[in-house]
């Protein structure tokens, strides 16, 4: 094997290793791929940088711009007045309902903003109408991923995957390509989705809005000079004989004690990472002996003693990245960071905590904060009656007139780039200049919708392609698999290669996965000398097939953030889900695209 493909190897393998475990945020190992990759000569600073130009990313910094100006001027919302009467059908018509529809729009707009928009309204709704949410939330998270992939525009995965092809010297997709297959597969799988909330997804004894949390919460507490556990040991205190608290650590000065001992004695100022339920922290936060901070401060000056709200943390905030210790009121609109709960990074399976990682408690999609607020500027938070507040407050009141202009444009770009009136990129592009004109949508606002996060992953992990081609690391492992595959029929290929695709797409993101297994794929249909088309489709499709996990799709994340399933319920529901697409694909995929 040549020096190079094995060092790309170990790089790819190195990643992949930093994705699984989260050492650093996602557009971070990205970015240090891309600097690896020129390091080592694989490929020149020119191609390490070409992700800044790529027309995918171009085409989905556009989208999201676009995207923007749909939620922030009401378009998406008018869907809640149109959705409300079908929520008040029974299960087994308005579920299938909800989810074709949001499928439909998936489609043509950000599955991940059709989401939101139903983990703000149903709280309420299941409050109201006395709706279990577990039976809505999970399969409306599928359902729009499985609408996501009905057209070229409706995720960033197919984007992707059209431009590698691309640059492979194939002819690219066209805006319809995969609809007719995509289609099929969200009908089978909106029935089976159907069948599986009805009898797998239990309803809780309590509903949404009244169940009493039981999330596991990190929180930072100084101990003051009034307390009485200052001098006593840890098996002394009462924090020791509270079996719903758990001290983590203690920061005294620049010294952490991350394993405090039985007889480890308090003192003045300590800093107690201690975790919990969130009331359990609420009643210590009361507590005149101990002061709710954050990490990086001794004291606060505000007085913080307005409401308390809990905070989703969606995929577009500006909070993502952030170490939970850092942030202060000045991040949170004036509000006080108490808590964080965390699903991953904090437990390991067993759900014990992983202590090298509590002092670098970082921030991502589907987190929840608990944030106090200032009395005096209650006001400025917009929020329901469950406390669950979402990043973004809702949007002021706007003109009809913006919400229908912003639907045009929308429509606009759709019909020229599902018409080949113009490509996909200068469509987006279009619709963008469109809402600059109008008004829509302002510069500021665009800067700001952008998830940097995201077009970073893109930028640092898209040079991987080109050094698979440099390296001859793609036809390596195409030749590999050609042995193994050359004397499979066409629906064994099909369906071995879908596999491959969405396990892999369970550890790593849907946007990595197809970025290396794409070139793969076109090498492996050159060897067996047939149309590559049908494995890019099998790569679009299966790099968002990311169900059986909460953590494989932004969606999910979100979703699972709301506390609401446990990570068996998307295994064993995702996983049934997964193995019907798996097989129906291989049957499909051979009929609707000649091979």
């Amino acid at each position: 094997m040549d020096v190079h493909i094995i060092i790309l190897f170990t790089i790819i393998g190195i990643s992949t290793l930093m994705f699984i475990t989260e050492i650093f945020s996602v557009d971070k190992i990205a970015f240090l791929v891309m600097v690896s990759l020129f390091l080592t000569g694989l490929v020149s600073g020119e191609e390490a940088i070409s992700g800044f130009s790529n027309p995918a990313v171009i085409t989905i910094i556009s989208l999201m711009i676009i995207t923007a100006a749909l939620e922030s001027n009401g378009t998406i919302g008018l869907l809640s007045d149109f959705l409300l009467p079908i929520i008040k059908w029974p299960l087994q018509i308005s579920l299938p309902t909800l989810m074709l529809v949001v499928g439909i729009i998936s489609a043509f707009s950000s599955t991940t903003a059709v989401v939101i928009l139903f983990v703000r309204i149903m709280p309420e709704i299941s409050k109201k109408f006395n709706i279990s949410l577990e039976k809505y939330m999970m399969p409306i998270s599928f359902a729009g991923i499985l609408g996501g992939s009905c057209t070229l525009m409706g995720t960033s995965t197919n984007l992707i995957v059209n431009q590698i092809a691309i640059a492979n010297g194939l002819e690219g997709f066209d805006f319809f390509e995969v609809t007719l297959l995509a289609s099929c597969l969200l009908v089978i799988g909106i029935f089976s989705i159907s069948l599986f909330s009805i009898f797998l997804l239990k309803k809780k004894n309590l509903d949404y809005a009244n169940r009493k949390p039981v999330a596991r919460y990190i929180s930072y507490f100084k101990v003051l000079g009034n307390n009485p556990i200052i001098g006593k040991s840890y098996k002394s205190s009462a924090l020791y004989n509270d079996s719903q608290l758990n001290l983590l650590q203690i920061k005294r000065g620049k010294r952490v004690i991350r394993h405090p001992s039985y007889w480890q004695k308090f003192k003045k100022n300590d800093i107690l990472v201690v975790s919990s339920h969130r009331d359990k922290l609420l009643s210590l936060n009361n507590q005149k002996h101990f002061e709710s901070i954050s990490e990086n401060q001794d004291n606060t000056d505000d007085d913080f003693n307005g409401d308390i709200i809990e905070l989703l943390i969606l995929p577009d905030s500006n909070l993502i990245g952030r170490d939970f210790g850092d942030l202060d009121s000045s991040d949170l609109e004036g509000g006080m960071p108490l808590a964080i709960n965390k699903h991953r990074s904090i437990f390991n399976a067993s759900g014990k905590f992983v202590e090298d990682r509590i002092s670098r408690v970082r921030i991502d999609p589907g987190d929840r904060l608990i944030i106090q607020l200032d009395g005096n500027n209650d006001d400025n938070w917009n929020y329901n009656d469950t406390s669950l507040i979402m990043d973004h407050m809702d949007h002021p009141n706007v003109r009809s007139s913006k919400k229908y202009i912003t639907l045009g444009i929308l429509l606009l770009v759709i019909a020229l780039a599902a018409t080949s009136v113009l490509p996909i990129l200068e469509s987006a592009l279009l619709g963008v200049a469109l809402h600059l004109v109008t008004q829509t949508v302002t510069l500021q606002h665009a800067y700001e919708s952008i998830n940097w996060q995201i077009i970073f992953l893109l930028v640092g992990l898209l040079p991987l392609g080109i050094a698979m081609s440099n390296t001859g690391a793609d036809k390596y492992l195409g030749e590999i698999l050609l042995r193994v595959f050359q004397d499979l029929n066409s629906n064994l290929i099909i369906g071995a290669l879908f596999l491959v695709t969405m396990l892999v797409s369970g550890v790593l993101s849907n946007n990595a996965t197809a970025i290396i297994i794409t070139p793969i794929a076109i090498s492996l249909a050159n060897g067996l000398n047939i149309n590559p088309i049908p494995f890019l489709v099998v790569i679009m499709l299966a790099a968002n097939f990311s169900f059986f996990t909460p953590i494989g799709y932004q969606t999910n994340t979100i979703v699972y953030g709301m506390g609401i399933y446990r990570f068996r319920d998307f295994m064993i529901v995702g996983g049934l889900l997964s193995l019907i697409l798996w097989i129906s694909s291989a049957l499909l995929i051979p009929i609707i695209y000649s091979m």
